[in-house]
């Protein structure tokens, strides 16, 4: 099996009710930090349930904020020279200037139609058929109805078997349905690629899935140490780390308050699209492996309604049937204190200290030199230095041998560890699997027995040890066991 992916960067396309509450804003300035990691292709202002013409509530909850997007990018265009000494394939502050673009400006479904074409709208069409073999990979943080109507527009003057490759160029991530578009565009188009997320979207700043909220005992692991467990705990830790001493870009990264209550941090913006830094790791071609951005199921499951009331009664009413990826569980044990979890949100929860870690030690690059800053390591495996997942065909009892002594660190002194891991929910193989043994730069075990037609999924995290944070790299090594 081949990553399609390689060692190409993911294509990302983003829709956001900029201007709704803070949080989306906190979700652009972190993927600022990372847009050298994805090709950014679009950044789309969309309504929402939240913001939106007819909202009952303050003015700026009635119009789209394409103006945030630029707010954010002035920011970062003031470090981004500072940020090309540390790494490479950075977005020019005028590219990512003339990416934005607005949406559709009505709520949901019935602003999709004839001569209802949004800039937002084209420009996904335009992505989509460029010519190019990636897959476009749209997040969708709000309301989705902007690509119904690229949907809609294309559908209309072309043949079934053009609008069948079009589907098959999307990846859609709908965070908690937030209008009744994402219901409308399964149902014309049922064969799309769509993972929709009502619990783990929330999970990198928020709830542990036992239980929705903002108290203290629902956030999950604790990855903002020493700071208090609890979301002012959080925005103290964002104070230090990304609000100031950070420059420009971090200035714009506002506090998370909404109706006079402090939330967790980022809201269910940044897991869709976290995962796609680490093409080593995740694939959401296969939703069910896992990575930053959380697991999902393995086939498409009906009827995963809307976060939402009012939009769920309309999907129970005109869209039963509708196919998704939907939320999954794991079991994973946090290596920190021995506690096991296993809920719908350990999926991301188990990455969520190498991303407050990563985060942070990325923020320090916006005004420190390369010598005062920490920087990821390379993870390389038999030799293959490539940021890809690493695939292995073999037979049961086959003695397989795994070595990464070849990964290092760019960081004077640095010296890097090795964790090795069966992750074994990813694969199909429920049986025994041989004993790793982490701290060791090579492996040697052998392949089950009984294994013959499945497929064992193991991770390896190569990790620095850094005063400042670690930094890590993971890949995943995914082995396709010869049927026998």
């Amino acid at each position: 099996m081949q990553n399609i992916y390689a060692e190409d960067k993911f294509r990302l396309v983003v829709l956001a009710d900029m201007g709704n509450e803070p949080d989306e804003m906190q979700q652009m300035v972190h993927l600022m930090m990372y847009n050298n990691e994805i090709d950014l292709e679009g950044l789309i202002a969309v309504t929402g349930i939240w913001l939106r013409p007819d909202f009952d509530g303050p003015a700026y909850r009635k119009r789209l904020h394409p103006d945030l997007f630029h707010k954010i990018i002035d920011g970062y265009a003031e470090v981004y020279e500072n940020l090309k000494l540390h790494d490479k394939g950075w977005h020019t502050p005028q590219y990512l200037h003339n990416i934005v673009r607005t949406g559709q400006e009505n709520f949901g479904i019935d602003d999709v139609g004839e001569g209802k074409s949004s800039p937002g709208s084209r420009l996904i069409t335009e992505l989509v058929l460029k010519e190019d073999l990636r897959p476009v990979y749209i997040v969708g943080n709000a309301g989705i109805n902007t690509l119904a109507q690229a949907l809609w527009d294309y559908r209309k003057g072309h043949t079934k078997a053009e609008v069948d490759k079009y589907i098959s160029k999307i990846i859609v991530y709908e965070n908690g349905a937030q209008d009744d578009a994402g219901g409308w565009i399964l149902t014309q188009f049922p064969k799309i690629h769509w993972i929709r997320s009502t619990n783990q979207k929330n999970a990198y700043g928020g709830n542990t899935g036992l239980g929705k909220g903002y108290n203290s005992n629902q956030l999950g692991p604790w990855s903002w140490k020493p700071y208090p467990y609890s979301v002012e705990g959080q925005h103290e830790w964002a104070t230090e780390h990304i609000q100031s001493g950070h420059g420009s870009l971090g200035e714009t990264y506002p506090d998370r308050f909404d109706n006079n209550q402090m939330h967790f941090m980022e809201g269910g913006g940044t897991v869709p699209w976290i995962g796609l830094i680490a093409p080593g790791l995740y694939n959401p071609m296969h939703p069910n492996w896992g990575g930053y951005s959380g697991r999902y199921t393995l086939l498409k499951k009906a009827n995963v309604w809307s976060n939402y009331q009012a939009i769920a009664k309309r999907e129970q009413k005109e869209f039963t049937g509708i196919l998704v990826f939907a939320d999954t569980s794991d079991t994973w044990t946090d290596p920190s204190d021995g506690k096991v979890y296993n809920n719908i949100n350990t999926p991301v929860h188990r990455w969520r200290q190498l991303l407050f870690d990563d985060f942070k030690c990325r923020m320090d690059w916006c005004v420190e030199p390369f010598s005062n800053a920490n920087h990821p390591p390379s993870a390389v495996i038999n030799g293959d230095h490539s940021e890809s997942i690493y695939y292995i065909k073999a037979s049961p009892g086959e003695e397989l041998t795994l070595d990464a002594s070849k990964s290092s660190d760019p960081d004077k002194g640095q010296r890097v560890s090795f964790i090795w891991s069966f992750y074994h929910e990813a694969g199909n193989w429920a049986g025994e699997f041989p004993s790793l043994k982490s701290g060791h730069k090579k492996q040697r075990f052998v392949v089950p027995e009984g294994a013959n037609g499945h497929q064992i999924h193991l991770i390896l995290d190569v990790y620095d040890n850094s005063k400042i944070a670690s930094m890590h790299d993971i890949r995943r090594i995914v082995i396709d066991i010869e049927p026998q």
